[in-house]
């Protein structure tokens, strides 16, 4: 890391860091807030803020908080996971869930699992939240081990502050480093100085006050591995706990994920030259437009629901309404899995599953004549499909 590539406006101070290898240069950022002019923000803000208050507002016709929230929060996993190098798709995570690992290619069922551990991490982390309880390093670290465990980084101390020196670039140098965070014997105190800020009450917007938490966040670095996707997993937990969604419909990742080389200079922007103004436009723009994207994608799926309504609900049985209403909580099933969501036999839910195969509101994936696995086509891609193609 050059050391003058960071200026006098550089929020914080470049320390020594000393390893077995020799003593090298690093950024130990200062506490938040920064002296920043909003000026520039106000605009942005109310047009971000509008947005979530309108994904805020789609509830009362969605009805069942499980038609939001099984789909986008696997979005938000799979594509702050795939930011990081993870290869997996959203039909993979679907199959995991449901035991068809079969399904899965090789090359991506590792990369499969690592989003799976983000979702149980994402979990983990809402449930405290829904709780009451503050936003600790205890959970934080709780949540790196649910994130990292039995996968790529499970030997980066999962759970645990880093001890040791890290450092970003893609050098196998740490001389050569982009950025090299704050020594390890430092980040006790600047997490718990962070997440103090980030439980008191302040004057702040909730939205600007997360986007500097972030940034925080990833500057302390306070993981060997897995800090990205910490990071992110604390807007959305913060974006829950503040009110500004009711649960977590956003996927900002989304958006980080499309402009990763933009997103990473920011961050660094913000540490060499103090460009927080240009950092939180960024922030802000995303949130606006993953809240966009994701009230549509909730409003297209009403429509597909309130259509299959008028076109099952004259049905004698209302097993059939029942099972295409299941749907959009979870688009993939079996013909088991059908008969337990309907609690009736086995012939019953294949009769209804084969029905709706006919209908054109299933497909089968496996081409074989026994444990044959099914998807509805026309809910996975409303999830699924980039937004400009629906």
């Amino acid at each position: 890391m050059d050391r003058d590539d960071f200026g006098e406006a550089a929020p914080g101070e470049i320390v020594p860091s000393t390893t077995p290898k020799g003593t090298y240069s690093a950024f130990r950022p200062a506490s938040l807030p920064p002296s920043i002019s909003t000026d520039d923000l106000v605009t942005p803000l109310a047009e971000a803020t509008q947005a979530l208050g309108r994904l805020h507002g789609i509830g009362p016709r969605v009805g069942s908080r499980e038609i939001l929230i099984e789909p986008f929060i696997r979005k938000e996993a799979l594509e702050s996971s795939q930011i990081e190098g993870t290869h997996a798709t959203l039909s993979d995570i679907y199959a995991y869930e449901a035991g068809q690992e079969a399904l899965i290619d090789e090359d991506r069922r590792q990369g499969t699992q690592e989003v799976v551990n983000y979702l149980r991490a994402l979990t983990h982390g809402l449930d405290a939240i829904t709780a009451g309880d503050p936003i600790t390093t205890e959970l934080l670290c709780e949540m790196h081990y649910r994130l990292l465990s039995g996968v790529r980084g499970d030997r980066a101390d999962p759970g645990e502050l880093r001890t040791t020196q890290n450092f970003i670039g893609s050098t196998p140098y740490i001389q050569d480093a982009r950025y090299v965070p704050p020594p390890p014997s430092e980040i006790p105190e600047l997490l718990e100085d962070l997440l103090e800020y980030a439980n008191e009450d302040t004057d702040l917007h909730p939205l600007l006050r997360i986007g500097l938490i972030h940034y925080q966040f990833e500057t302390i670095h306070p993981f060997l591995d897995g800090n990205g996707r910490l990071g992110r997993l604390l807007i959305s937990l913060l974006l829950q706990r503040d009110g500004l969604l009711p649960e977590p419909y956003l996927y900002l990742s989304s958006y980080f994920n499309a402009r990763r080389s933009e997103y990473v200079d920011h961050l660094l922007a913000v540490s060499q030259r103090g460009e927080w103004v240009e950092w939180l436009l960024f922030f802000l723009r995303g949130v606006q437009s993953q809240a966009d994207e994701a009230h549509r994608r909730a409003d297209l799926l009403v429509d597909l629901r309130e259509d299959y309504q008028r076109r099952y609900q004259s049905e004698r049985s209302g097993n059939i309404l029942e099972l295409v209403m299941r749907l959009f909580e979870d688009p993939y099933l079996d013909v088991n899995t059908a008969a337990e969501w309907l609690e009736v036999e086995y012939s019953t839910a294949n009769r209804l599953v084969g029905r709706l195969e006919d209908d054109g509101v299933l497909e089968e994936l496996t081409g074989k004549d026994r444990n044959r696995f099914y998807r509805a086509n026309e809910v996975f891609d409303i999830i699924n499909k980039p937004i400009d193609r629906l």
